[in-house]
Parts: C-alpha cells; structure tokens; sequence
C-alpha cells in the first residue's frame, strides 16, 4: 500500500512536503507550528502536544510523551527505552489512528538537562515513523527549538530539517515572514 497516491503528484499538500524530507522536523516561532498544525489537522491528522520542558531524565520524557498519546496503557513502557519502543510501534498509530504530528516543546530544556535522552527520543520516534509508514500509517515529528541554528545531525537514518516557512534564516529570527503565510 502507498503512502500517498499518485494524484498528490503535483498538488503537494503540506504532509507531503514534509514527508518527503524525513520525519522530524524543527520549528521556532509559535506562527510556524499554528500554520503546520492547522494544514495537518485539515487533512486528517490527529495533533498530539508533548510539553517535556519540565522533563529531567529519561523516565520523565517517556511519561510525558505517554501521557499525552490516548489509549496508551498507563504501565505500558515507561520504565525502559526498549518497552516505550514498543509502545510507539502498538498505540502511538494503529490503523484507527494512521495520520498523528507529535508536537515536541520545550525539548531544549530537556537537552541541555539530558541530552542523551532526548536523541534517543528523537531516534525512536524517527524509526518508529519508518516502520509505521510501511503499513500506511504516517507520524510527522514538529520539534520546537529556540535554537535558530540548531543542526542535532542524524536521528533514526534520517537527518531533522527546519520546516518549510522556517527554512531560512530570516524567516526563523522574524527578520521576515514567508509571503505565502500572509496570503492563505
């Protein structure tokens, strides 16, 4: 089963723009994230908000994000990254839930606290998006960062870039909005 079909050649709605760069993707400005998430949700997706700022370890950043997934067994994972992998693969998307954006804020708190784990998170969530996708379920990961130059390297196979109203440098300091944003 294909992922997209054949008539969103051309017609490029915004999961597919993304999709086409990987599944992780950093935004900055809240503008960014209300344009993303509104598109998204109008195509079907399910928006599912993860604040992890107050996060201070690994057990913590797995308990948020579990918290914040419905019908996830409230044991199920928390206290192992292998149980919480298992945990992304059976009730993060299931095929009543195929299309999810895991919104991450406040993870630059958590990294500068935990580093470690947050790559961690951010590689699960980035293999987990690969494997979902063989059976036709989509994840797109926003991840928000006040860090305009942040560059984490590769994650699950995959290298996380800015989304595409924040590609440029200008557009991420407020220098400049994307002109397209004003005219949707």
């Amino acid at each position: 089963m294909a992922a997209f079909d054949d008539d969103v050649w051309g017609t490029h709605p915004e999961d597919f723009q993304l999709l086409t760069h990987g599944h992780l993707h950093l935004f900055r400005n809240e503008w960014a994230l209300s344009r993303l998430a509104a598109d998204l949700a109008g195509l079907g997706y399910e928006v599912v908000e993860v604040d992890t700022a107050s996060c201070d370890s690994a057990d913590a950043l797995r308990a948020a994000v579990i918290g914040a997934i419905d019908d996830w067994p409230s044991d199920y994972g928390r206290d192992s990254w292998p149980g919480f992998t298992d945990g992304l693969t059976d009730h993060l998307l299931t095929t009543g839930r195929p299309l999810v954006v895991l919104v991450l804020k406040g993870l630059d708190q958590v990294r500068r606290k935990d580093g470690a784990s947050t790559h961690t998170l951010l590689d699960l969530l980035a293999s987990i998006a690969r494997w979902h996708l063989l059976f036709g379920r989509r994840l797109i990961c926003l991840i928000h960062t006040d860090d305009i130059d942040l560059d984490p390297g590769p994650l699950g196979g995959e290298h996380p870039r800015w989304n595409r109203h924040e590609f440029l440098l200008v557009h991420r300091t407020d220098e400049r909005r994307p002109p397209w944003l004003d005219r949707a």
